[in-house]
């Protein structure tokens, strides 16, 4: 994918399809849905992303997701959310975080076992468990507190572009007690 030249005075955008000419909603709305996307495992829009030489795939993984991550992290930590959408904001950043430091443990993981090192390996298994169910913690709390900005302020998340982002769910299944 070509770049499209920037214009002076303007810094690059941190991934395509964020435009600084639209309204701060509409950016911070377009930020988001890139990193929810990312963080959801959609692929990104940048060029491809392939192996490098003496790479592992648990390495490659890690590294590619982290690449894919950090940038909108990154974008994320540098916004001011729309009013209201604070706690959402923090959350987000949370499970980005979060995120990253799962693959890091799951490389870990694997990078041990692939030694023969199967007492690391299993500590090493049961972080990223744990990593992995704090992660779905934190996006079930991130999808209610959407939920709870849209019932609080209808018409936010149409108005943020984030309209249809979040998974059909049956009505009554709200609670952060599910697991």
């Amino acid at each position: 994918m070509k770049r499209r030249p920037v214009p002076v005075g303007r810094a690059p955008s941190p991934f395509p399809g964020y435009n600084s000419d639209v309204s701060g909603e509409e950016r911070y709305g377009s930020l988001f849905r890139r990193a929810f996307e990312v963080l959801h495992g959609g692929q990104t829009e940048e060029e491809p992303v392939y192996r490098q030489a003496g790479e592992t795939l648990e390495e490659f993984l890690a590294r590619s997701r982290r690449e894919a991550l950090v940038p909108v992290l990154q974008a994320l930590e540098g916004t001011t959310p729309p009013q209201g959408l604070e706690e959402v904001h923090r959350l987000l950043l949370q499970a980005i975080r979060h995120a990253i430091e799962a693959d890091a443990a799951l490389a870990a993981q694997v990078r041990a076992y692939g030694c023969g090192d199967f007492q690391a390996s299993m500590a090493h298994s049961q972080r990223v468990a744990e990593l992995v169910a704090e992660g779905a913690r934190l996006d079930r709390r991130l999808i209610l507190a959407l939920e709870e900005r849209e019932r609080q302020a209808p018409g936010t998340l149409v108005s943020l572009g984030l309209a249809g982002l979040l998974p059909d769910r049956p009505r009554g299944h709200d609670s952060e007690e599910e697991e």
